[in-house]
């Protein structure tokens, strides 16, 4: 799934415009997961989310939270200090979201081996 889709007929110009960053053009490989984060915006209480996916430069979960594009968020996992991160899009109960300072690959690593 590509993300919301929108059809572009300017000056007879036709093609497809799609949110999400195609994976051979993303900055660092994902992971797949699947455990509980903590996640918060400025001034707000934090919620659990589902995390689904997270690689050294982001992550993609799932929530009830409606975020745009572009807001701020930090984000809580097991162990470490929360994480600061921009929603980068947004598509139904999914965010994919860009850290602001990219993960080392050791923390990304103990994460990802973290028991559930």
């Amino acid at each position: 799934m590509n993300g919301p889709t929108f059809a572009a007929g300017i000056a007879g110009l036709t093609g497809e415009l799609t949110t999400r960053v195609p994976a051979r053009e993303r900055r660092a490989r994902r992971t797949k997961v699947s455990l509980d984060a903590g996640l918060r915006q400025r001034g707000a209480s934090g919620v659990t989310v589902e995390m689904l996916d997270l690689s050294t430069h982001g992550f993609r979960v799932r929530t009830h939270l409606l975020l745009e594009p572009g807001a701020d968020i930090w984000l809580k996992l097991p162990g470490l200090e929360a994480l600061h991160a921009r929603v980068a899009w947004a598509e139904g109960a999914e965010l994919g979201c860009a850290f602001a300072q990219p993960l080392h690959p050791a923390v990304l690593e103990m994460v990802v081996r973290r028991p559930s």
